[in-house]
């Protein structure tokens, strides 16, 4: 472990380790619902072709699923650095000068996050409110609002985290699998 890891509050670390864990059980889970729906269309696809019957309601759980899986991917991928980055200008500035517009970055994503976690919330309520549901299974349409917003607060909340590191001396995240360190983003 670094020293950066050692002089973080036990707090701090804990935190960490807790938001990696959950990011971590997410994106297993948002792979385990992608699998899953694999499997159903090829099982309605195969029933289709051979017997005529397909999967009753398979657009609809595909397209609920995905939708879900996507947002169940996004913490993990943000705790990695697995978004797109276009470096094009940035490549040839100082290690300082990158990692200070990273921050800015980081801002930018805490801001969106939590205005994505504001509007799905609105939205995820008035589905609820308006009884709105899927055309053949009847699914609540409101269910499918929940992980979105589980998942844009725990992207606002490690972005945050990185915006603290970037401009108030934060000290960085170094270990993943660790419950009892700092979990690993870096």
């Amino acid at each position: 472990m670094s020293n950066a890891a050692l002089n973080q509050p036990l707090w701090l670390a804990q935190a960490r380790a807790v938001s990696a864990w959950i990011s971590s059980q997410m994106a297993i889970l948002g792979g385990i619902i992608m699998l899953l729906l694999a499997i159903m269309t090829v099982v309605s696809i195969i029933g289709r072709a051979a017997f005529g019957v397909a999967v009753e309601g398979d657009y609809e759980l595909v397209e609920a699923g995905l939708g879900i899986a996507v947002f169940l991917f996004l913490p993990e991928c943000h705790l990695h650095k697995g978004h797109v980055v276009v470096d094009i200008f940035t490549g040839h500035c100082s290690e300082a000068v990158q990692e200070k517009l990273e921050g800015l970055g980081e801002i930018l994503f805490v801001v969106a996050s939590v205005v994505l976690a504001w509007r799905l919330t609105i939205a995820g309520f008035e589905a609820h409110e308006y009884l709105e549901q899927s055309m053949i299974l009847e699914i609540p349409l409101w269910i499918v609002y929940v992980p979105g917003v589980i998942s844009m607060v725990l992207v606002a909340i490690n972005a945050l985290d990185r915006v603290l590191q970037a401009f108030f001396g934060l000290p960085k995240q170094t270990g993943h699998d660790d419950l009892e360190g700092a979990g690993n983003y870096e």
